[in-house]
């Protein structure tokens, strides 16, 4: 019961030393105001996706509305609607994905520097960068698609035997979380693994991955219910306080990014010690 009270008062301290890094005081922003640049081209993107393959445009705007803070929905509904491309454009896309790239570029850059790693040439970033947000694009496209093929089923069987929609829309809602949490989870585990110009066991991040995707899901329905219950940004910020609050979410949501990366990094580091003081 002593080692276990120590082991946790241990890793407290540790993640307390953790947070007050400099890194910990610098990346995050700078990550946050490159996603903030990124959301518009990101947006017209996912638009345009989202039409060729048919899905439906209510989905995605009922998941933006019950998932996403009150404040950061208005903005991104705003974004979404004004910027839906319905035709094939080959200059777009490429322009929207350099455009939106800067946001993994950037994660890039703060992992590696994270990891102690050499910097790579401007052009092998830049395609790693539009790798991953391809990745990004996949994982928000399966949601929708969880969503949206996933109720269209749910009517089909209505349809043809409404004795078992019961049961095939329990079956639906019970599944579709964990679900989308392993996606989440995934993605993240996948770019921490990716992103620094180090090469780094993927088993290395799982502890920062589940970290990261836990506290964004949590903290995402803390900081709506704060927004809605508490805080009152108008007062201070006028017409400005969707955005102010567009900022402080995603800010965030990248202090625990980084936060996740950095604690792989610290415990790969531990474990190398330890391999090295048994040699």
């Amino acid at each position: 019961m002593k080692k276990s009270k120590e082991k946790i008062k241990g890793s407290i301290n540790e993640n307390m030393k953790l947070m007050s890094t400099p890194l910990m005081s610098i990346l995050p922003g700078q990550i946050s105001f490159f996603v903030i640049l990124s959301i518009i081209p990101l947006a017209s993107l996912l638009a345009m996706l989202i039409s060729k393959l048919s899905f439906n445009f209510d989905a995605v705007t009922s998941f933006i509305s019950h998932y996403l803070p009150s404040g950061v929905t208005n903005i991104i509904l705003s974004i979404f609607e004004q910027q839906k491309v319905t035709s094939f454009d080959l200059f777009f896309i490429i322009t929207a994905f350099y455009l939106a790239s800067k946001a993994t570029h950037s994660i890039i850059i703060a992992s590696t520097h994270i990891y102690n790693g050499k910097q790579k040439d401007f052009v092998r970033t830049r395609i790693k960068a539009i790798l991953m947000l391809i990745i990004l694009v996949i994982l928000v496209i399966t949601l929708v698609g969880v969503l949206t093929i996933g109720g269209r089923l749910v009517d089909y069987f209505s349809m043809v035997n409404g004795n078992i929609n019961p049961v095939v829309n329990w079956i639906y809602t019970i599944l579709k979380w964990p679900f989308m949490f392993f996606m989440v989870f995934f993605t993240i585990k996948v770019i921490y693994t990716i992103a620094p110009n180090v090469n780094i066991p993927s088993s290395s991040v799982n502890k920062g991955a589940l970290l990261t995707t836990i506290v964004w899901v949590v903290s995402t329905y803390g900081f709506s219910f704060y927004v809605i219950n508490l805080a009152n940004y108008t007062k201070f910020y006028g017409n400005l306080s969707n955005l102010i609050i567009l900022m402080i979410w995603i800010y965030w949501l990248c202090y625990v990014f980084v936060f996740g990366m950095t604690i792989n990094e610290y415990k790969l580091n531990n474990k190398e010690h330890d391999i090295e003081e048994k040699k």
